[in-house]
């Protein structure tokens, strides 16, 4: 608000409706995809279309001994441009395969790095100049197939090299680098090639490799080629295949182009060369690079046209519909490209985590895109129908690494709850319940680790597993989600159970442990009872040990999303469970925004009849970590959760994931409407908006008055008008009819 610059953004609906014409669709053009690409925020810059399967772009040499995880780093020079990257995810990398590398002069497979100028990114467009060949790279993408545009110096001998052995590595101290396996390539005639690389490890270190094959064409016929293996160049040469940790690949080389661009479609398959081939014809079948772009940008509005602004500045409506944009690049759509079994259902992989994606992007699909999160929770419970087990993070068609809890309940039930539609319930419990009752055989692929404490003694111990403290608390919330599901499905007694469960938080509740003037805090204990000493509520751990998992007791000692009225109790009252959420907030190092386990907590004050609190930290929050530029966001985008954070946030309305109600906040547009399923809208209307009037004071519903500062989803699902009256004082609003906390109070 400050700003008065005000513009309509058109409204393109989302999959139902006839595409609108570009000139009148707009919102893919405010999207940045280079926002949040750096500062540790690890984006994907490169094109691709809503859950593609292809994101193509580059890969960079960076001064350290561990690629970027999205293969971009701001300083780094260019590789080349490779076909498969992850979005904003933290830890080892994954993927980075089939690189395509356009040179000048004598190919040198091996010295063809170059620096990069005049890079610019747009939904659906990435763009960057090989400062050291001289060459111009434009690059857009379909769902599974890629065309580039090279434009290379008319006097110099063209080439474009594919580097099948190529895939994003790192330190392999850290545990987690990738590995070739096997590499093939065919140059099938002087304008198509095809092979494949096969890969072990990365992030969720996998065992068993996964297969990345492509075919490629280009509109200009090469007069000369060659192949190459580790340093043994052989020009002429049509095929070679490499091993474990060898070099190889093949290049076609082409007269020096005539003033005009040479064109590069590349299809890619998790299945077959052939299938590849097939994806490409399909999707790509000519060498227009404004069609295949303009298409890509028409699936960008409409996926992005389910929200609607008004009176926002240009800067708001950047990094808002980048955040959407986020959060609908993973997990990916392979649906057809299942190299493990057969089915009818939708195929979804690189849930990577669905620990990070379960609390805000999930839901926010659920309310703006319900058709692609009914396929997500589908191949969820299909993956359960094939493998056994849900995942609590996939990549590469494997499971694993899980993060703490089996929180693909909190996708399944959420969606549940909200009434979407196609899914098999009964198998979907099945599965909850599973994880819930079955020890794994290796929780750090899938399951959940100590079950047999949290069977028998009621919470998990630290020898029971790494993390105790974090999963002992998400076991517990993961527990009420499938309460929730076996009550809706008239499973009475397995509502029971799993409600009870649900209160196992408690059993790490040290009454007798004080911090910063305030007692009672999630504390581990040993299996024989016993707390974990010495012991500060700010131990935390990256990933083993047996503290706390990318938070600390303060901030676990938060995580009761399924009876927040029970905690409040626990903490001493509303007013103490207000100051300590203040001091949490207050002091450095409790509250860490760049980490998922707190996303709920700025909004807790609404237990405790105090929004005014919630819109005074949401915002802060806001104004301190999210901005535009490279560095935009507070740390990994982790899939889309950092920005589907902000996204709700903005629109001021936030999930208790899982649930089916919605908590007010403190919204930043003057108006914003939620275009839904059905035809309905929903609107959000912030009646004297500024940077200062930030307080909820009043608000209607439908015209009616509003007096709790929470919203059913049947409320917003039937469509309709919330009006927001804001002003720069806190008023008395908000502080009755407290938000749901357990079935019973609904």
């Amino acid at each position: 608000m400050s700003a008065k610059l005000s513009f309509r953004i058109v409204f393109a609906f989302f999959y139902a409706l006839p595409i609108a014409p570009l000139a009148q669709s707009q919102f893919a053009r405010l999207v940045d995809p280079l926002l949040g690409a750096s500062g540790g925020g690890n984006v994907f810059p490169g094109p691709a279309v809503p859950f593609g399967m292809i994101k193509p772009g580059p890969d960079m040499v960076t001064s350290g001994d561990q690629d970027p995880n999205a293969g971009w780093d701001a300083g780094g020079e260019i590789r080349g441009f490779s076909q498969t990257h992850v979005s904003g995810t933290g830890g080892g990398p994954k993927y980075g395969n089939i690189l395509v590398v356009p040179t000048t002069g004598d190919p040198s497979p091996l010295n063809s790095r170059s620096p990069r100028a005049n890079e610019k990114a747009a939904a659906g467009f990435y763009s960057v100049t090989l400062a050291r060949f001289g060459i111009d790279v434009d690059i857009t993408a379909t769902r599974r197939a890629a065309l580039y545009r090279m434009s290379y110096p008319q006097s110099a001998r063209a080439n474009l090299l594919f580097d099948v052995s190529h895939c994003l590595v790192a330190n392999e101290e850290h545990g987690e680098s990738q590995s070739l396996v096997a590499s093939e390539i065919h140059i099938v005639s002087p304008s198509e090639v095809a092979g494949s690389s096969s890969v072990t490890g990365g992030w969720n270190k996998q065992p068993n490799a996964y297969t990345v094959y492509f075919f490629a064409r280009t509109d200009t016929s090469a007069t000369s080629w060659g192949t190459w293996l580790n340093d043994d160049v052989q020009p002429e040469s049509k095929a070679v295949r490499g091993a474990a940790k060898s070099r190889s690949g093949a290049w076609l080389s082409f007269p020096a182009p005539a003033g005009r661009p040479v064109l590069m479609k590349i299809g890619i398959s998790f299945l077959s060369v052939d299938e590849a081939q097939r994806n490409l014809d399909a999707e790509i079948p000519g060498f227009d690079f404004a069609a295949t772009r303009a298409a890509t940008v028409r699936e960008w509005d409409r996926a992005l046209g389910r929200v609607e602004l008004k009176g926002e500045a240009p800067e708001e409506a950047q990094v808002f519909y980048t955040a959407l944009y986020h959060t609908m690049l993973m997990p990916v759509d392979r649906t057809g490209e299942n190299p493990l079994w057969q089915s009818k259902e939708p195929y979804y992989d690189d849930y990577y985590a669905i620990w990070d994606i379960f609390r805000t992007s999930g839901p926010l699909l659920t309310l703006l895109a319900p058709e692609r999160e009914t396929a997500i929770v589908r191949a969820l419970v299909d993956l359960y129908r094939h493998e056994g087990w849900l995942p609590d993070a996939r990549s590469g068609n494997y499971n694993g690494r899980t993060q703490g809890g089996s929180n693909a309940a909190f996708l399944i039930t959420d969606a549940y709850l909200k009434g979407l539609k196609g899914i098999d319930w009964e198998t979907a419990l099945a599965a909850e319940m599973h994880d819930a009752e079955v020890t794994p055989a290796d929780h750090f692929k899938e399951g959940r680790g100590g079950l047999d404490d949290w069977h028998k003694l009621g919470y998990v111990s630290i020898e029971g597993s790494d993390r105790s403290g974090s999963v002992h608390m998400e076991y517990a919330a993961d527990d009420f989600e499938i309460a929730l599901l076996a009550k809706g499905l008239g499973k009475t007694a397995e509502y029971q159970k799993y409600l009870a469960r649900s209160t196992n938080w408690k059993n790490l509740w040290d009454v007798t442990f004080s911090e910063g003037g305030f007692q009672g805090f999630i504390r581990p204990r040993h299996r024989d009872g016993s707390w974990l000493t010495p012991f500060t509520a700010m131990d935390s751990c990256s990933w083993g040990g047996n503290t706390f998992y990318e938070g600390n007791s303060w901030t676990y000692s938060t995580f009761v999303p399924q009876d927040v009225a029970s905690l409040i109790e626990a903490s001493g009252g509303a007013q103490t469970f207000v100051d300590r959420l203040d001091a949490f907030f207050r002091v450095p190092l409790r509250y860490d925004v760049g980490n998922e386990p707190g996303f709920l907590a700025p909004y807790l004050y609404n237990w405790a009849g105090r929004p005014d609190k919630t819109a005074e930290h949401v915002r802060a929050i806001i104004a301190k970590s999210y901005h535009a530029g490279p560095e935009g966001l507070p740390g990994n985008d982790d899939s889309g959760a950092m920005s589907s954070w902000f996204a709700f946030g903005q629109l001021g309305i936030f999930p208790d994931a899982g649930q089916d109600f919605y908590l007010i906040g403190s919204p930043a547009f003057p108006q914003a409407t939620l275009h839904l399923e059905g035809g309905k809208d929903f609107t959000i209307k912030a009646r004297n908006l500024s940077l200062e009037n930030i307080y909820v004071t009043a608000a209607t519903l439908d015209n009616k008055p509003l007096d709790r500062a929470w919203l059913d989803h049947s409320e917003i699902a039937a469509g309709g008008r919330l009006v927001l009256f804001m002003s720069d004082k806190p008023a008395h609003w908000g502080e009755q009819n407290l938000p749901p906390s357990t079935p019973a109070s609904r």
